[in-house]
């Protein structure tokens, strides 16, 4: 008997550590690429099957968490925080069910089904993070210690403007001499374009680091909110001691993931910051809680000293990034109006049952047929792109998630859940990759799970 008890408490703490080491690992886009996409001869990442790192990780973790499950009897619902347990997932079957009848309407069905296969891990990853016992504040600690590396990645490729492939690593090399590589413009001596490599990170784009250093600035505030009270504790030498090395690494990573944040030039992931922030302050005035808002105050304070230090350093590349008059500024505003039009026109050919998830591209192609394979990316709104490949019942699962979620940050006066979401909605609004990309999806069930584990029940 307590050789089984032994045995199920090791199972318990391999899938809290397994938990906190996939979080830390999310950020790596490590692959095997089992059929790479391609379209009018082309290559294109939307159309591409993989097999990722992490994905066996989390496999393997969400099945040592079902031999757990079985091995306990559940009592029925019955306490309200249990109840707002199954409404949240309700919504999440109702996006699930009309995710999975999208395949059957799919033009690639083997695409479509590996697409439901990655929502599924999203889902998984959701269930862990929401059921599992673990110390949120260690898992919060070791997502944070993965953008930190990323951040340092990112400020490095934008200092020396130079990159380096790694497939142990899942990084592609960026030359900013090459098109489709993201860069910025600023007009040199003579009127000539001098190109700037955006930093990337090791993820596939300077927008989707800028948005995982969004949400990693937001967390670094709630840490410094919860090591930065008097309430308890006060004769404790030692916990003095941990409360100052805790708030002196949170500033330094403040300082890293902003400056790379910055790097990035992420226009989208700036106004999510902004909001996000914004929101914050409002709420500590709307609580009247004085300890916080002079916290959030010193962060302000401290976000405008490094906005003016690097706008001064930086100030030709800022300018044609904010301008639209640059060329490659309005060459990106084109394509993003002209993606808006094409998706009201997809919208009206698959409102209802949409086109099969992760088929995107297929419909685009039969609509514009001779365009480039760069042609055929996501629209940048995630909730047209979901609309157009799942139907209109399936976004409205996904809508009903993101209201309910938004709810319970309200009615639990969490502070960080409201400015996460806000951030998160306001990318959705302007990209894709919460949703077109296997990491953006992961990504996007992590920070539910994080919102939805302040009211939800713990399993084991």
């Amino acid at each position: 008997m307590l050789a089984k008890e032994s045995k199920n408490v090791n199972i318990k703490k391999i899938i809290e550590y397994g938990l906190y080491l996939l979080v830390f690992l999310l950020p790596w886009q490590t692959r095997w690429i089992i059929r790479a996409g391609e379209i009018n001869g082309g290559y294109n990442e939307y159309l591409t099957i993989s097999l990722y790192g992490i994905d066996i990780l989390l496999f393997i973790v969400i099945l040592l968490y079902c031999y757990i499950a079985i091995k306990r009897n559940y009592s029925k619902f019955q306490t309200i925080s249990d109840i707002q347990y199954l409404i949240t997932w309700l919504f999440i079957a109702v996006l699930e069910l009309f995710a999975f009848i999208s395949i059957f309407f799919a033009d690639d069905k083997i695409l479509a089904l590996y697409r439901y296969g990655v929502l599924l891990l999203g889902i998984g990853l959701f269930w862990l993070v929401v059921s599992v016992r673990y110390n949120k504040v260690k898992l919060i600690w070791s997502l944070l210690a993965g953008i930190f590396l990323q951040a340092s990645l990112g400020i490095w490729q934008f200092l020396t403007q130079s990159d380096f492939a790694c497939k142990w690593l899942g990084m592609a090399i960026h030359n900013q001499a090459e098109l489709g590589v993201s860069v910025i413009e600023a007009i040199g001596a003579g009127g000539v374009g001098e190109r700037w490599l955006r930093a990337y990170g090791g993820l596939d784009h300077p927008n989707i680091l800028g948005g995982v250093l969004v949400v990693g600035l937001l967390l670094v505030i709630g840490l410094l909110f919860k090591y930065g009270g008097f309430k308890n504790k006060i004769l404790d030498i030692r916990y003095w001691k941990l409360k100052f090395n805790n708030r002196y690494l949170l500033f330094i990573s403040y300082f890293l993931f902003f400056t790379s944040l910055f790097f990035t030039f992420s226009r989208g992931a700036w106004m999510a910051l902004i909001v996000g922030v914004m929101l914050i302050l409002f709420l500590t005035i709307f609580k009247k809680d004085l300890i916080k808002q002079k916290e959030i105050l010193k962060i302000i304070l401290f976000f405008g000293i490094l906005v003016f230090i690097l706008a001064s350093q930086f100030r030709p590349l800022l300018e044609s990034r904010l301008s639209n008059n640059s060329r490659l500024e309005v060459k990106s505003n084109i394509e993003r109006v002209e993606s808006l039009t094409v998706a009201k026109d997809l919208i009206k050919k698959n409102w209802l049952t949409g086109a099969g998830i992760g088929n995107y591209a297929l419909a685009l192609k039969k609509q514009e047929p001779n365009q480039p394979s760069w042609y055929y990316q996501p629209v940048h709104n995630v909730f047209l792109l979901i609309w157009i490949e799942i139907g209109l019942l399936g976004l409205l699962g996904y809508l009903g998630l993101l209201g309910y979620l938004t709810w319970f940050g309200f009615k639990n006066n969490q502070y960080l859940s409201l400015p996460i979401l806000s951030a998160l909605v306001i990318m959705m609004l302007v990209d894709h990759w919460l949703w077109s990309l296997h990491f953006g999806i992961l990504f996007f069930w992590l920070i539910a799970g994080l919102i939805a584990k302040e009211k939800s029940p713990d399993k084991i």
